[in-house]
């Protein structure tokens, strides 16, 4: 199990990143459970994670389905958005 970021904002890149990882970083729409996501982020705090969730797809980083979410992908800013932060 990973470290659970402590800043909102780091969560938030954790999260895109465990999506990126689970799909295999293949390209969008590539869909991965939020219980797969949930334990690659080692976090038992399911409130925080549907609230970063619903942040990413407010910015057009995340597609979901459900409601609350049980499938999330990536999406093209999404991945765009994670290669900036890796310059």
């Amino acid at each position: 199990m990973a470290n659970t970021p402590t800043s909102p904002g780091d969560f938030l890149l954790a999260l895109l990143n465990a999506v990126h990882e689970l799909t295999g970083r293949r390209p969008p729409p590539t869909w991965t459970h939020v219980d797969k996501v949930q334990t690659r982020l080692g976090t038992a705090n399911r409130d925080a994670l549907d609230a970063a969730i619903r942040l990413a797809a407010a910015r057009r980083w995340l597609r979901v389905d459900g409601d609350p979410p049980v499938s999330i992908t990536l999406t093209g800013d999404g991945v765009k958005f994670l290669e900036a932060t890796r310059k």
